[in-house]
């Protein structure tokens, strides 16, 4: 009998607790018809000194006008820079440059999820001929040479959805929560991958946990861990526009270690 009401009495105090917990449903609505400038910080070591890596885009979405709810995202990079020494920045140069002023018209469904390149003909066709200018006005065995000669291979090699998610690989982490939920009190786990560009990508997993909430604007912070990696990114989210904008990201793989930040601004201007 006093075990009973022992239990029931913990219940009790468990109870109210229970009661407060809350979902907190995340919409996906960003802002229509306007310019949005994203900025990308990255630093981490490149042939032994820690080199800092750049680049921004603008940004506009749009209703989609087909009925369904969705959107167009059309997104120009309008410039990228490194600082890193000697032939190390080569690579992102070469992966970045030639969509310099190039138009990515996406669209994205009613969720916020990325379905298609409206333009992939034409983009890929201006990728692949800025390479091969590329290729053509360096010298064979330059760093520059086979930078270019190596992404215009990947490139070439993959399928209409494989470069899809190329493209689309910059942009995925604002949308990371479009059209979800996540509990005031209890953090959702993750299981993914992590390690480029320090290192092999090796599996990962742990927590996302809300810290604080100012009106439509969470504070989140996701710990993952696994075979040596530790990453933590600290995000802030617009509950209602279900775009990230900002986010701090730290990745350490034994000795190295890379900072990343990426902030969108002009969503509540």
């Amino acid at each position: 009998m006093r075990a009973c009401l022992a239990l029931a009495s913990a219940l009790a105090l468990l109870l109210p607790s229970l009661a407060q917990a809350e979902e907190i449903r995340i919409g996906f609505a960003p802002p229509v018809d306007r310019d949005l400038a994203y900025h990308i910080e990255q630093q981490r070591p490149v042939a032994g000194q820690m080199a800092r890596f750049t680049a921004d885009r603008t940004l506009r979405f749009a209703k989609d006008g087909q009925g369904e709810g969705g959107y167009t995202l059309n997104i120009t990079l309008r410039a990228i820079d490194t600082d890193a020494a000697g032939d190390g920045g080569e690579p992102y140069r070469a992966a970045f440059s030639p969509l310099v002023g190039v138009g990515l018209h996406f669209r994205l469904d009613a969720m916020g999820r990325i379905i298609a390149l409206d333009n992939m003909t034409d983009v890929w066709a201006k990728v692949e001929a800025r390479l091969r200018a590329m290729t053509a006005s360096n010298a064979e065995g330059s760093a520059r040479h086979r930078a270019a000669t190596n992404v215009l291979t990947l490139f070439g090699a993959q399928s209409d959805e494989g470069r899809l998610a190329l493209l689309a690989g910059e942009i995925q982490p604002l949308l990371l929560f479009a059209s979800s939920a996540l509990n005031d009190q209890r953090p959702r786990t993750l299981r993914t991958t992590a390690g480029s560009p320090l290192g092999r990508p090796v599996p990962v997993e742990g927590t996302v946990a809300l810290v604080e909430r100012k009106g439509a604007v969470l504070e989140l912070t996701e710990k993952l861990a696994g075979q040596g990696a530790l990453v933590e990114v600290h995000y802030r989210l617009s509950q209602s526009s279900g775009l990230v904008e900002e986010q701090h990201r730290t990745l350490v793989m034994g000795t190295r270690s890379l900072t990343e930040t990426r902030t969108v601004k002009g969503l509540n201007d």
